[in-house]
């Protein structure tokens, strides 16, 4: 499995960038995706822990008309801000 097949781009939004925080008592710790539309919630967890060499606690996927959204919620001891970094989107 290649994982650039699986996760097509950074969903980047106001709201996605608030979702990105790990502060204490209010950790979201969340990076968000578009993924394509066949992927199940198995391989785009396993896509992001190969990408960006992170532990994925949980992924909530739904559909839209901008296509199906992967929101992955990180592993505790995983900075999604530090990760988000190595995207280059920030």
């Amino acid at each position: 499995m290649n994982p650039y097949d699986i996760i097509l781009q950074p969903w980047i939004t106001e709201k996605s960038m608030e979702n990105r925080l790990n502060e204490p008592g209010r950790s979201i710790n969340r990076l968000e995706f578009l993924v394509v539309r066949t992927a199940n919630k198995k391989v785009v967890k396993k896509a992001v822990e190969l990408l960006f060499d992170v532990k994925v606690e949980s992924v909530n996927t739904r559909i839209t008309k901008a296509g199906k959204h992967a929101s992955v919620k990180l592993a505790e001891g995983y900075d999604a801000e530090e990760t988000s970094l190595k995207l280059g989107a920030f």
